[in-house]
């Protein structure tokens, strides 16, 4: 059976690409991030202290960051869509065995599975960008996939909490798997590796995609050049700060609204979504702004840093109840997935075209440490009152690094690039890994 024999021949890179990754990506992150809504009952059920919960929370980031720069290489030179989808059933196999397991090693140990498994995906989704999408149309393909991540907790967050509330946290964590492992065997058939030598396109859409997709792509820089910059540690160190808030913020915060409102699981789920879905507002609003602006794209980054950094020290400083809270994580939502959009135009563009892709790859790598070292971190300080309590950390953190890219910023007086200046215009896409030198996406798959 042809599954896509009723799929629009004009539209196959959006309808046989373009979706698919976004209904991909979004099962990895709810697979990813789901068990920050479990893990009250996994820390009554295991008997663990704080600081071996952040342990778990973490445990998914050890894997995740060894196979990152990895799995672009491997979907490069096999089969991106074999890639993915063997990898997306490893993510569904192993998020359903996360509510099988029933001790602290093995769950451990299956969180490190996911993790692998996960940290191939983005990377060959980049080789798929690369070939499936014109230049001028790459951008928007990344927006639109990468959207899934503020969306996955504002549907996995009340959806998460109701299957708990009916049932218990492992049958969530089954049911929540199962899809990935069903929509790897869909994509395996109805995507392919290169449109050059897809039969079910247009021809007329094959031309396009063709003739257009090699545009603004330049050889990369060495390596060995890129790891002797002073500036890319800098700006490394920026985006650990910032993805440490961001993955604690995101893994610890139902633990706190569950501390702080005294609720069941249910409403928890519902709370935990509003500052994800303000977070993905924020982010549009801010990277229309940023698109429009002739200021410097580390303004747009550098504001909602700070305000997040404010929102997260004050909330734990000051307490006016639950509401009062409810607005400042809200506010911290916001401030941490708003500047998503403009990043990665911004952070390429200090660097040389030759090295912009390079750097952001080893930039991504070390952004993605926060994931392994906050949750831990946060355990550790917050004792048993969870690493919830622990939040002004992270917000120290954001101030540190808003500090760093308005210090970056005017150091290397960075205006933003308007279509009007004949200058290709920077995605504005949440966490888009926009560079020059990759015709705006870096193949290993740079991504937040």
């Amino acid at each position: 059976m042809n599954l896509s024999s009723s799929v629009p021949r004009n539209y196959a890179r959006w309808t046989r690409v373009g979706f698919p990754l976004l209904v991909i990506y979004l099962l990895t992150m709810v697979d990813r991030t789901n068990i920050s809504i479990a893990a009250p009952d996994i820390l009554a059920r295991l008997e663990l202290t704080g600081a071996a919960t952040g342990v778990v929370l973490s445990a998914f980031f050890w894997g995740y960051v060894v196979t990152m720069v990895p799995g672009g290489a491997l979907a490069d030179r096999t089969s991106a869509v074999r890639v993915i989808s063997w990898a997306l059933a490893v993510v569904g196999i192993t998020a359903a065995l996360t509510g099988i397991v029933q001790s602290f090693t093995l769950l451990l140990l299956v969180r490190v599975a996911l993790g692998l498994a996960e940290g191939v995906i983005f990377p060959a989704f980049a080789v798929l960008f690369l070939k499936w999408f014109p230049s001028r149309e790459r951008g928007r393909a990344v927006a639109a996939t990468t959207f899934a991540v503020p969306l996955s907790t504002v549907i996995a967050a009340p959806l998460g909490g109701w299957m708990i509330d009916q049932w218990n946290y492992e049958t969530m964590f089954i049911l929540q798997g199962l899809p990935a492992v069903i929509v790897a065997i869909i994509f395996a058939r109805i995507a392919s590796d290169d449109p050059a030598t897809d039969s079910r396109i247009s021809s007329a859409e094959r031309e396009l995609i063709i003739s257009s997709r090699e545009a603004e792509t330049e050889a990369e820089g060495r390596f060995r050049d890129v790891i002797g910059r002073p500036l890319v540690w800098i700006v490394g160190v920026t985006y650990f700060l910032w993805l440490s808030g961001m993955y604690g913020f995101n893994l610890w915060m139902p633990s706190l609204i569950k501390t702080l409102s005294q609720s069941g699981i249910g409403a928890v789920g519902v709370l935990s979504a509003i500052p994800f879905a303000l977070g993905g507002l924020g982010l549009f609003v801010n990277s229309w702004m940023s698109d429009r602006s002739g200021l410097s794209r580390g303004w747009f980054i550098a504001t909602p840093l700070t305000l997040g950094g404010i929102a997260l020290v004050v909330q734990h400083y000051l307490d006016f109840g639950l509401v009062v809270d409810m607005a400042l994580l809200s506010l911290a939502g916001v401030g941490l997935f708003a500047g998503t959009g403009p990043w990665w135009s911004w952070m390429v563009s200090l660097f040389p075209k030759n090295q912009a892709a390079t750097s952001a790859g080893l930039i991504n790598v070390l952004g993605n440490f926060g994931g392994v070292v906050a949750p831990v971190v946060l355990g550790l300080l917050g004792g048993s009152s969870g690493g919830g309590s622990s939040f002004y950390v992270l917000g120290f953190g954001l101030l540190v690094a808003a500090a760093l890219v308005l210090g970056l910023s005017g150091r290397r007086g960075v205006r933003t690039a308007r279509p009007e200046d004949g200058a290709a215009a920077p995605s504005s896409a949440p966490g888009a890994p926009v560079a020059a030198s990759r015709g705006g996406l870096d193949r290993k798959g740079a991504r937040p």
